[in-house]
């Protein structure tokens, strides 16, 4: 899943209607909201949490799942399949990661 996927997801769950009040419920600013997006940054450790704990979510699953995101766009493929096995390794199904490219 992608960080935008995460985001819309969050926006689909508590019926929020624009980025604003995501922003808000996530105690962020629209920019770091539009940043997220366009893939200018990515979930810190803290936002992970904040992610995984609203959508209910393993957070070993959000931090590969962001961590995987940065290293494909960072054209890493050895940080991909590092990231894979942490979550793994973690028991979380690799099934979960077949839509990322290795």
């Amino acid at each position: 899943m992608k960080t935008s996927d995460f985001l819309d997801k969050l926006k689909a769950a508590y019926g929020l209607t624009s980025d604003y009040q995501l922003a808000r419920k996530l105690g962020a600013s629209t920019a770091r909201i539009s940043n997220y997006r366009t893939g200018s940054n990515f979930f810190d450790d803290l936002m992970v949490l904040k992610v995984a704990e609203l959508l209910e979510l393993d957070p070993l699953y959000v931090l590969a799942c962001v961590n995987i995101e940065r290293s494909e766009r960072a054209g890493v493929p050895e940080m991909v399949n590092f990231w894979k096995g942490v979550a793994v390794q973690g028991g979380l199904d690799p099934a979960i990661f077949a839509n990322s490219a290795a």
